[in-house]
């Protein structure tokens, strides 16, 4: 009996130090370094979490922590019945590919700050079957006293280069699909139109161009009815649009397309930008007047927008902006912001 219990120790003891890691820990010069020196174990465990976070963050969170944006304009031809009056700007929603439930947790948010007007610049939908369905589950929830006006962009008609444009891009299935939703829902488009948006007899103008890779963006036509002295809003998704539209007449101008790069790093800066001129990525830019002969000054507006193409974002924030016209001397002003999601 006595035999057996040494024999049975023995056994026990040799189990336990084959999984002894400190039976010959300081052979292993690497391991020990890593795990013992109080300096470069603290760099190794700060590099494995900022490993793991530029591969969590830019994926799964930056891409939906929109937020809404206040912008105060100044117009000095605004009527006084649009004193205060609210637009609130969308872009580049991309249903089907943004996730809906963000897409609807967004814009219930920017809706329950009551704009009087909505307008949308384009890239309502990522060009793809389902979604169609997407932007079903979104549409309802856009209302306004004026209304919802929009314009198309470039995935709006599976657009992504030059190549292959001009008419057939408006005779694509989905595209057709999409009009016809987007009347179902009592959006107002205004591809190379104009319209007023009145207010007890005063009225401001919305200008919407067609999108511009398409072939299909006709300025002239666009502003053929604009005659007055009021105000006057372009809705235009591709800012490279903002030089040839220069010689017409207009106020502001509010764009997408650009997701502000989408990924912009420093010290390299964005990594796409699908634009000729990439000076105009994102914010505000002021042109000169239409009239040489006048000192009033004139705005560009690019939005980051809402969605993406593919779900990353690193610091560029996605956004909506609510813009309250005020009447006074050419001029903007950027209220506090707040992250709403």
């Amino acid at each position: 009996m006595g035999r057996y219990l040494g024999v049975q120790k023995r056994l026990v003891k040799r189990a336990v130090s084959q999984f002894d890691l400190s039976r010959d820990f300081n052979k292993r010069h690497l391991e020990r370094i890593i795990f013992h020196h109080p300096n470069i174990g603290a760099v190794v465990k700060c590099v494995g979490r900022c490993g793991l976070t530029l591969l969590i963050w830019p994926r799964f969170i930056a891409p939906f922590r929109w937020r809404l944006r206040h912008l105060e304009a100044r117009l000095p031809n605004l009527p006084p019945e649009f004193n205060g009056f609210k637009i609130l700007h969308l872009t580049d929603l991309h249903a089907g590919m943004t996730r809906t439930a963000y897409l609807q947790a967004s814009l219930r948010q920017a809706v329950a700050h009551k704009p009087d007007i909505i307008v949308i610049t384009g890239d309502l939908i990522d060009y793809r079957p389902q979604a169609l369905p997407a932007l079903d589950a979104v549409l309802p929830l856009l209302k306004a006293p004026g209304g919802v006006w929009a314009v198309f962009g470039n995935h709006d008609y599976h657009e992504y280069s030059w190549r292959h444009v001009g008419e057939r891009s408006s005779h694509r299935l989905i595209h057709r699909r999409l009009r016809q939703k987007l009347a179902a829902h009592g959006i107002h488009l205004l591809c190379n139109r104009s319209a007023a948006v009145c207010r007890n007899g005063a009225a401001i103008y919305l200008v919407g161009m067609d999108e511009l890779w398409t072939g299909r963006s006709d300025p002239k036509q666009a502003f053929a009815d604009i005659n007055s002295s009021s105000p006057v809003i372009c809705l235009q998704h591709n800012p490279d649009a903002i030089g040839q539209l220069a010689e017409y007449r207009w106020d502001w101008m509010l764009c997408g397309h650009t997701h502000g790069g989408q990924v912009d790093l420093p010290l390299i800066g964005p990594l796409f930008v699908p634009v000729v001129d990439r000076s105009y990525l994102r914010g505000i830019f002021e042109l000169a007047p239409v009239d040489a002969g006048t000192a009033e000054r004139r705005y560009a507006l690019v939005s980051t927008g809402i969605g993406y193409g593919l779900p990353v974002r690193w610091f560029v924030q996605p956004e909506s902006i609510m813009i309250t016209l005020y009447q006074g001397a050419s001029g903007y002003r950027w209220r506090d912001t707040a992250v709403q999601g």
